[in-house]
């Protein structure tokens, strides 16, 4: 579950943090319009004008720089408080969670069913892609959403504010605190 921008704007408003929800407006409306790329791309911050985009790999960046001009464009049309000019994708610890071992369990074993599969297609329909870098994406994809499988078989938690996934209380892409807001 993740939580809509009127109830995180609520929520910014009664703690007196509006206009820093208004500047991070972009973080939060990636989650809505990326999809299952955004399984791929988390949003980190706002700097001046851009969107800064953690990403798991070089092959990762340099595919999504490909969809960028698309990206900027759906991005946009859906903010109401400011405008973004350029994505920054940066590789960062996107794989692992601080302090945290690696997975324990063998993502070769984990299938995804399919209406997950059918996700990752009909986000890959809507790209401007040749097939190489579609089939490569598709591979990050698929990767991506069995390891999210396979945290969530050991107990870890959906950010309903970035959509990213945590092992304990605080989210560590967007500090996110779950005991903090009833989202029940």
């Amino acid at each position: 579950m993740t939580l809509d921008r009127g109830s995180l704007a609520a929520i910014f408003r009664k703690n007196n943090l509006l206009s820093e929800y208004e500047e991070q407006e972009p973080v939060f409306v990636w989650t809505e319009i990326a999809g299952e790329l955004g399984k791929v791309a988390r949003p980190k911050k706002v700097q001046g004008g851009s969107l800064v985009l953690e990403v798991p790999s070089a092959a990762a960046k340099q595919e999504l720089s490909f969809l960028e001009e698309e990206f900027l464009d759906k991005l946009n049309e859906n903010l109401t408080h400011s405008k973004i000019d350029k994505l920054k994708f940066q590789l960062g610890g996107f794989s692992e969670e601080p302090g945290r071992e690696r997975d324990s369990c063998d993502i070769e074993e984990i299938s995804l069913s399919e209406e997950e599969r059918k996700k990752i297609e009909e986000a890959l329909a809507d790209t401007a892609l040749d097939e190489l870098a579609r089939r490569s994406l598709k591979s990050l994809l698929v990767t991506q959403q069995k390891k999210r499988k396979a945290r969530f078989k050991e107990g870890w938690h959906e950010c309903p504010a970035c959509g990213g996934v945590f092992p304990d209380y605080r989210c560590s892409h967007c500090g996110f605190d779950r005991r903090e807001v009833d989202t029940a």
